[in-house]
């Protein structure tokens, strides 16, 4: 999916530079940014530790779901009926998680 998203940056963007109309995409492509987030502390192997590996994936699938919306957000098609499914289908995906759940 991201790599489908650098592409269509790598293919786009350097045709809207030609036109003036798309200065602000590009200022907007190049502050697209997204944080990894910390890991935890526990020794590995532990309860503990699977825990927050666990609590880890969920952060970084809310970073790139929000990551996407950004880009999507970029080319101006965040609201369309396409990219709100595409949202709900990863919104459901993360909350399917035992954290999330509270079957852990």
């Amino acid at each position: 999916m991201l790599l489908l998203i650098l592409l269509i940056n790598a293919i786009v963007l350097p045709v809207a530079a030609e036109d003036a109309g798309y200065e602000d995409m590009l200022k907007k492509a190049q502050n697209l940014n997204v944080t990894v987030p910390d890991r935890g502390t526990a020794l590995m192997g532990t309860k503990e530790s699977m825990g927050e590996y666990l609590d880890w994936l969920n952060a970084c699938s809310d970073a790139m779901i929000t990551f996407i919306d950004d880009v999507m957000g970029v080319f101006g098609v965040q609201n369309t009926s396409y990219a709100q499914d595409m949202k709900k289908t990863l919104e459901t995906g993360r909350t399917l998680s035992p954290a999330r759940t509270g079957n852990e």
